[in-house]
């Protein structure tokens, strides 16, 4: 069985399945599904990936936040997360590509963004080897959305930040600027904000020789899985100096490069004053 994307296709993953897979491991969480998460702004229209029944809706304080299970064949169910507010009710048969609700920030979540997860069996399995843009029977898209089952969010080129559309120059100087401190605490993931006023181009690899493969919009904040070694970015042609960050399966952005700051770390919250310890007085 295939799914569609639930968000356009070329939004920007900001952790896949394996990372989700590694960071619980290494954090010993037991209870913990992994998933794909895409980067989408609050109120993007998110769609179902496969017709099926909706088997929950759920306004949660914490964990997914507000969120729809829908229930497939061949025992595969979907979780769509952390969503501003959705339009099925349980029972409801959705077919693939009908809109459900509206991404958002609800629950355990530090930005907008979509968790997708797709179970088999309620085993966690990774979405990514079976989504597809189109659906070739049973379950094709359309299902009342604009540009036959992407989920466009309004905006052109299917809802991506800027039209969807690399920004030009995404690597253009932002000036003499404090890069600021860069986080040491794994695995909470540090972040850094987009300062380039034109935006910044997702690449590949660590460098402009690889192909781009989306644009941040000015003043995005993006959770950083790792800063890239010096060594690939100078196998790629640039400085030992530029500084590149990885946000997503080979997706990597500029934080450095000759010189001019593009990205910056947010500031870290200040250090927990050491309780002053008593002295005690010797009579």
């Amino acid at each position: 069985m295939q799914f569609l994307f639930p968000v356009p296709a070329s939004s920007i993953v900001t952790q896949s399945f394996a990372e989700h897979v590694h960071r619980a491991k290494v954090n010993n969480w037991t209870n913990y599904n992994g998933g794909i998460d895409w980067a989408v702004s609050s109120g993007s229209p998110i769609a179902a990936a496969q017709d099926g029944t909706v088997s929950a809706v759920r306004n949660d304080a914490t964990g997914y936040g507000t969120h729809v299970r829908i229930q497939h064949a061949e025992g595969y169910l979907t979780i769509y997360a952390h969503l501003m507010d959705f339009n099925v009710r349980v029972g409801d048969k959705v077919k693939a590509g009908q809109v459900i609700g509206r991404s958002d920030n609800t629950g355990n979540s530090t930005g907008p963004h979509l968790h997708f997860e797709l179970r088999k069996n309620n085993v966690a399995v990774d979405p990514a080897p079976l989504l597809t843009t189109f659906l070739p029977a049973g379950g094709e898209p359309g299902g009342g959305m604009p540009g036959g089952g992407q989920p466009g969010g309004g905006m052109p080129g299917g809802g991506m930040p800027g039209g969807g559309q690399p920004g030009p120059g995404g690597e253009t100087p932002g000036g003499e600027i404090p890069i600021g401190e860069e986080p040491q605490s794994f695995p909470s993931l540090p972040r850094a904000r987009v300062i380039s006023n034109i935006g910044l181009n997702v690449r590949m690899g660590p460098g402009v020789s690889h192909p781009i493969v989306g644009w941040l919009p000015p003043e995005t904040l993006v959770e950083v899985l790792r800063k890239a070694d010096a060594e690939s970015v100078v196998g790629s042609g640039g400085a030992a100096s530029d500084l590149w960050l990885q946000i997503g399966h080979q997706q990597f952005i500029a934080q450095r490069v000759g010189g001019d700051v593009l990205a910056v770390w947010l500031a870290l919250p200040p250090a927990a004053p050491k309780p002053k310890r008593r002295r005690k007085k010797t009579v």
